[in-house]
């Protein structure tokens, strides 16, 4: 799928992506309300790279193997998705990560645990989601032990390739076979809510905008 998301990023919102989601029937595409933007502004948008984590007790003889292995792989316009099932035991990204990824064009992370560094990821406008933050280590926590693998946060599948769209409001992960239909039907949404807008600040009521336009 060849979408210029550097483009698309500057129309799609959550909110718009959600909205679109229910039109078609896939109703429950979003995350908890807790996962919030800690670093970085505006949308993150691109395609999920989720990893399979395992909870450890105590650090392997060589630390990071799976996680930089992940990050190796990692690419332009995807998302780095940790899912912890809710597990909160350690950070799942800091700033380092964030240097190496913002380098390559990544276009953010997400995950349902804490994160860390993030004064210093916040300064590099890195784009992190997660659910508050922690000084602790993923090494001794955590390991990586499959990465582009299907996840699931929240109850939502996370598949590689699925179109993560999160801002302010959320996270809303749209699955891969609709995010062409999805696109166009945003796209459609964005004009006619321009034209929303113009039209009752140009004087004619709400009602009478949302029968001309079909938004609001």
């Amino acid at each position: 799928m060849n979408l210029d998301l550097s483009k698309l990023r500057r129309v799609f919102s959550a909110s718009l992506a959600s909205d679109c989601l229910d039109h078609l029937n896939y109703r429950n595409q979003v995350l908890g309300s807790d996962i919030t933007m800690i670093s970085g502004e505006g949308v993150m948008m691109g395609y999920a790279f989720p990893v399979k984590l395992e909870v450890v007790e105590a650090a392997p003889e060589v630390p990071y193997v799976g996680l930089l292995k992940a990050l190796d792989a990692l690419g332009k316009d995807q998302v780095y998705v940790s899912p912890t099932n809710r597990h909160g035991h350690g950070s799942l990204w800091g700033e380092l990560l964030s240097t190496a990824c913002a380098f390559k064009g990544v276009a953010g992370t997400l995950t349902d645990g804490p994160v860390r560094d993030v004064s210093r990821t916040r300064a590099l406008g890195f784009k992190v989601f997660g659910v508050n933050t922690s000084p602790l280590d993923i090494n001794s926590r955590y390991e990586v032990t499959a990465h582009d693998v299907p996840g699931v946060i929240d109850g939502v599948t996370i598949n590689p390739g699925d179109l993560i769209v999160a801002d302010l409001d959320g996270v809303v992960v749209v699955p891969k076979d609709v995010i062409e239909e999805v696109v166009r039907r945003v796209e459609e949404k964005d004009a006619g809510e321009n034209q929303f807008r113009k039209a009752v600040k140009e004087g004619m009521s709400p009602s009478a905008a949302f029968a001309k336009y079909g938004v609001l």
